[in-house]
């Protein structure tokens, strides 16, 4: 299952995102992995502990109004900084079922990056913390939604 990062209207509904901006990010386990990884090492393990917009978020399929938006764009300026301290060998991703999936040879990993925060990329091979920051950012900006499709 691949997750799209969706700005659009605060009404809009996931059936007619055609008109809107969309970025694929990845598989939904290499999000997990994304986030299980800030949890981990961010929130010393307690799920959305200190970043809920971001992550708890994703599970929730939650809407982001434009106030939310604001708090994840704080957040992810948290998570930008503290994750460039981090060598990849802190990644945390050894809880996702990997026995039904192939999903680790198909993510967008930058294997060059010396820190997590330059890692983790989309599937157009941006940056993927930016990229959410981008999105509350713009949806912020123009009072609209940010939420996630998942196909």
């Amino acid at each position: 299952m691949n997750v799209t990062l969706i700005i659009c209207d605060i009404d809009c509904d996931e059936d007619n995102i055609d008109p809107y901006k969309t970025c694929e990010l990845g598989s939904y386990e290499y999000i997990n992995c994304y986030l299980s990884t800030i949890s981990s090492l961010l929130e010393d393990d307690k799920w959305g502990s200190k970043f809920p917009v971001l992550i708890e978020s994703l599970d929730a399929k939650a809407k982001l109004e434009p106030e939310t938006c604001e708090e994840l764009i704080t957040e992810l300026e948290v998570i930008k900084e503290e994750l460039k301290n981090h060598s990849l060998s802190k990644i945390k991703c050894g809880d996702i079922d990997t026995e039904n999936t192939n999903w680790m040879l198909e993510a967008p990993f930058d294997t060059l990056a010396d820190n997590l925060y330059d890692y983790f990329m989309t599937l157009d091979e941006t940056n993927l913390t930016n990229t959410f920051y981008e999105f509350a950012f713009e949806a912020s900006e123009e009072n609209m939604s940010v939420m996630y499709l998942f196909d």
